[in-house]
């Protein structure tokens, strides 16, 4: 029996870094009974180039929806947020591995800045992977400028640990059932803090994980963990080490620099 309160779960915002599980973690929020999302109506990058019509969707969002983006952190996004109360769910993963999965994903989206340079004649797998480890100029006279992975992941983590964030690390999602549950039993108590949740929380839980199918998702390719091993070489190793080693002990993907 639905024991919710009469509006519902109030809206909230749904952040990921590129190729960290958005599609996972957005089925298993559409596992939520009663849900709605608006899968056309992303919101990306900066807070000084969102239109209006954009922010003003967001403060509009009705209970029981949720919208979701890629939102560099600023103090002008986390204010717009706590301005609101609106709290956010934000997921990451190894960025050796999203890495590996942008540099197949770009070169298919005409849209991206770096699909002309990524499409290139004579640009290999390899030299896309290089590219998004150190950074560079796309072959365009555009004013987009790609920066190295520690920058550009940064500028996306830095939202880890703020006010009215739930983290999810990609892997414990994907890796194991029983820190599957435990993330979501920790989720479900996040989003609903002391409301009445609809069903008992194990239930609940049950009804976001049944929700996850991997083989729906538009831009699903493997999904697994640890991939980067068969895609980087020892050049391309010691350049992310020299990039962004430290990142990946900071974010406990590594105890040191010898991997």
């Amino acid at each position: 029996m639905d024991t919710s309160n009469q509006n519902g779960l109030p809206p909230f915002f749904m952040n990921s870094i590129p190729k960290s599980g958005t599609h996972l973690l957005k089925q298993i929020l559409m596992g939520i009974p009663g849900m709605q999302h608006h899968p056309d109506k992303g919101i990306f990058g900066h807070f000084h180039t969102q239109p209006p019509k954009q922010l003003n969707w967001i403060r509009t969002l009705d209970h029981n929806e949720f919208a979701n983006g890629h939102l560099y952190y600023s103090p002008e996004w986390e204010a717009f947020f706590n301005e609101l109360n609106m709290k956010q769910i934000f997921i990451f993963r190894d960025p050796r591995d999203v890495i590996v999965s942008y540099a197949y994903f770009i070169p298919k989206l005409e849209i991206h800045p770096l699909y002309p340079t990524f499409n290139q004649p004579g640009f290999t797998h390899r030299d896309r992977l290089k590219f998004l480890i150190e950074g560079g100029d796309p072959i365009t006279s555009t004013k987009y400028e790609q920066p190295d992975v520690n920058k550009w992941f940064t500028s996306f983590s830095d939202w880890m640990d703020r006010k009215n964030i739930f983290t999810v690390r990609f892997e414990d999602l994907t890796t194991s059932n029983v820190k599957k549950y435990q993330v979501l039993h920790k989720m479900v108590k996040f989003l609903w803090d002391d409301q009445p949740v609809p069903y008992t929380r194990p239930v609940m839980v049950g009804k976001m994980a049944l929700n996850i199918k991997p083989e729906s998702s538009p831009t699903f390719r493997k999904g697994k963990s640890g991939g980067w091993r068969e895609e980087f070489d020892e050049e391309l190793k010691q350049l992310f080490k020299e990039k962004a080693g430290q990142l990946l002990i900071d974010l406990g993907y590594e105890k040191d620099l010898d991997w």
